[in-house]
Formats: structure tokens, C-alpha cells, sequence
């Protein structure tokens, strides 16, 4: 759990690096750095993987030069499980979780933990596998730190995490142009465009997208139409999959 494609390119995008505040760490192996930056917090985990889980377990309570390893209270693979956990949250606890777990999106719970008057210390990693759309309102919350999982391994969670603990921020320039990119496709869809995906998505037929939302046939073909030229995906299929992927779909 040590992430950043271009460690040095993600901190020069970032507004609030501080390269001084990584200085001491530099002769340390990665996951040492990271127990050493982690020395005797608080730390929420959720993640979906046992495996991961495991790993993660290991790793970080194994001691360096006798120093006390970070309070593991636990790690979550569930949101039901996250939000029991978070119940008595405090600005001390540093959350580190996946944007999705195996029952559903984090984002709502966080947003909830952002608006409390002293919200816990965040960093949500963006799955490769995960629909960027679901964290954009994160993407400007000042209480949160993002970082892609595909970067994950080059620096950018110590990175990330070593801001937080100086009172800033960090956003994975990855995570801002997938988020931004999907918005874009989003944002060109109607209200109207986005029921018919919708329902287009269940497999549904012209004729019965048409009976559902009470138009005339051939506006329902219109609207899949103007949604496949919008989305530049060539038939039906293809826009599901594409809706599905963006978060567009509840």
C-alpha cells in the first residue's frame, strides 16, 4: 500500500507538497517509511480483499527499531462494517478505504464524516475496477485526499498520507482526469437521454422504452440514437456496459 506513477510529477501538480515534510524519510524502505509515518495513529481500513487484508495486517504491525507499530482498530470490508466503526470517530483516526466495498459506494458516508465539526483524517483510493463518476464530490473537499490504485506501489499513499498528517491535502493528478473525463461524458447526456440508458440497460426494447416513458416509438429511437452518438459506442451493449462503468446506472 505505497503509491505515484511519477512520484515527483504528482507532487510538482500539487499544491500543498511539501517536500521538507518527507525529507527524514528517505533512506527508509517504503514500508518502513510508512510505519514510521504511522507510529503510534489510529488507523481505519476498508477494503474489500482478505487477501489485501492480510498483507496489510502484516505489514504494518511489524515493529522497526522499536518503535510502537499504528493502532489497527480494523479493517472493513463492508460499509455496514466502516460505518459501525466510524461511530465514534475522531480528527486523530486516519481512514484509508477503497471508494467501494463489497455492499456499496463510500462516498455518502464520507460526505457525512466531512460534515461533522471534526471530521477523521481521509484517504480514499480509487480502484482500478471502480467508476471514477461516484467520487467527484470529493474531488474538491479539502477534508479528503485521493490517490488512483493503479499508482499505487510508486509513492503516492506515502505521499498522501504524509500530507495529511501536515495539515494538507493531496489529489492523484490520475484520479482528477478520470473523474474530470467521465464528467464531460456525463454532463452531455439530458435528464431524458439519461432515463432512456436506463432503461436501455435492462435490456429493454425501443418499443417498450417507448410504453415506459409514454413517447411515440420512434423518439425512443431517437434517444438511443443521440445516447450512442454521444457516448461514441456502437450499439446498445456497449452503452450499458459504458453507463455502468461511468456510475450512471443506480
Amino acid at each position: 500500500m505505497v503509491p505515484c506513477s511519477s512520484r515527483s510529477a504528482a507532487a510538482a501538480m500539487s499544491p500543498d507538497h511539501d517536500p521538507s515534510a518527507m525529507a527524514p524519510l528517505q533512506s527508509l524502505a517504503p514500508d518502513a517509511k510508512l510505519r514510521h509515518l504511522l507510529v503510534g495513529r489510529r488507523l481505519l481500513v476498508g477494503n474489500p480483499s482478505p487477501a489485501y487484508a492480510s498483507m496489510l495486517r502484516s505489514s504494518l504491525l511489524h515493529s522497526d527499531h522499536g518503535e510502537p507499530p499504528p493502532q489497527l482498530l480494523a479493517i472493513c470490508s463492508t460499509l455496514a462494517d466502516l460505518t459501525a466503526a466510524l461511530a465514534d470517530a475522531d480528527p486523530e483516526l486516519l481512514v484509508v478505504t477503497t471508494s467501494q466495498l463489497r455492499d456499496g459506494c463510500c462516498v455518502p458516508l464520507l460526505l457525512e464524516l466531512i460534515a461533522r465539526p471534526q471530521p477523521p483524517l481521509l484517504l480514499v483510493v480509487l480502484g482500478v475496477e471502480e467508476p471514477p463518476l461516484p467520487v467527484a464530490p470529493l474531488l474538491e473537499q479539502r477534508a479528503v485526499s485521493l490517490v488512483w490504485e493503479g499508482n499505487v506501489g510508486q509513492g503516492i499513499v506515502l505521499e498522501a498520507i504524509g500530507q495529511l498528517l501536515n495539515g494538507a491535502r493531496f489529489v492523484d493528478p490520475e484520479v482528477r482526469r478520470l473523474v474530470e473525463a467521465d464528467l464531460a461524458i456525463a454532463g452531455s447526456l439530458t435528464a431524458r437521454e439519461r432515463q432512456v440508458l436506463a432503461l436501455l440497460a435492462e435490456g429493454l426494447t425501443n418499443r417498450q422504452i417507448a410504453e415506459r416513458i409514454v413517447v411515440a416509438e420512434v423518439t425512443a429511437r431517437d434517444h438511443v440514437q443521440r445516447i450512442l452518438h454521444k457516448l461514441a459506442v456502437p450499439d446498445r451493449t456497449a452503452a450499458a456496459v459504458l453507463a455502468l462503468r461511468l456510475g450512471l446506472l443506480d
